[in-house]
């Protein structure tokens, strides 16, 4: 097969590669935004629980708080009733001030009491948005389950196809060598692995390369790497560009040695 259609085929395969990358990311992120929204739910589930717990401790007190404030109520009607046996003047002073006391503990009890039953109603309160938040979230969570899980199963045949497709081009002009490290330049170079050399200059980094490297490019026997970007390169003229390569012709004396003092393909192979 002819250079140029070996060119041909890598773009071609560029193109399904970079489609079979751009699929293999979307498999990957799809699952991410459904463990977004169930952190939020466990997030939320865990929030019930802790203000459950508070709800739960308040209504003990609240509890507590009424034994105690039914307990002041009788203490002071017991007093009360006693202060018709009374005989004596200290012993009705002591009974006033029992009573008093028994009052007054009444009375801060009673304000406990409703400052409590306050907190309860608003832990309930909370609680019943919680569970209606939780209610809300659980269903995204599900619905978005079951459309990842089909969008998954559309992605991943997708996949399947595309990496048969890619597979198909390794033969006599695309080696399997070749095929594995064609598709780790256009994963690593964001879907670019062939480029073409306009004049001297790569189209890919943009570095001028040095003629003799070019010329060799030019002539198409093999294919060939650029020593910077380790993209594979292919010569294309546009206007200016022949100008721009003869001028260095003829400013520049080609070495005997061709490329070889120029770079060695073993320095950048592990790029590739």
């Amino acid at each position: 097969m002819e250079e140029a259609e070996v060119f041909e085929k890598l773009s071609q395969l560029q193109e399904d590669l970079t489609a079979r990358f751009v699929l293999e990311d979307e498999i990957v992120k799809l699952p991410r935004d459904l463990k977004d929204k169930q952190m939020l739910l466990d997030k939320i589930n865990l929030e019930y629980i802790e203000e459950h717990s508070r709800s739960e401790t308040a209504k003990e007190e609240l509890r507590s708080l009424r034994v105690q404030y039914e307990d002041a109520v009788r203490a002071r009607e017991n007093s009360e009733k006693q202060m018709e046996l009374i005989s004596t003047q200290r012993e009705f002073e002591a009974l006033e001030k029992e009573i008093k006391d028994a009052s007054s503990k009444e009375q801060s009890l009673l304000k406990q009491l409703h400052v409590k039953e306050k907190q309860v109603a608003d832990f309930s309160d909370r609680l019943t948005e919680k569970e209606q938040l939780m209610s809300l979230q659980k269903q995204e969570v599900d619905s978005e389950a079951s459309k990842i899980e089909a969008l998954l199963a559309e992605k991943q045949k997708q996949l399947d196809e595309l990496q048969a497709k890619c597979l198909n081009y390794i033969g006599s002009d695309i080696d399997e060598d070749l095929y594995h490290k064609f598709c780790n330049i256009v994963k690593n170079k964001k879907g670019k692995g062939i480029v073409p050399i306009h004049g001297l200059v790569c189209q890919g980094c943009h570095i001028v390369l040095p003629v003799q490297f070019v010329n060799v490019v030019r002539s198409a026997k093999d294919i060939e790497f650029c020593p910077y970007c380790s993209r594979i390169l292919y010569y294309e003229d546009v206007e200016g560009a022949e100008e721009q390569f003869r001028k260095h012709i003829d400013d520049v004396d080609i070495e005997e040695g061709g490329l070889s003092d120029f770079v060695d393909s073993s320095e950048f192979d592990d790029l590739l």
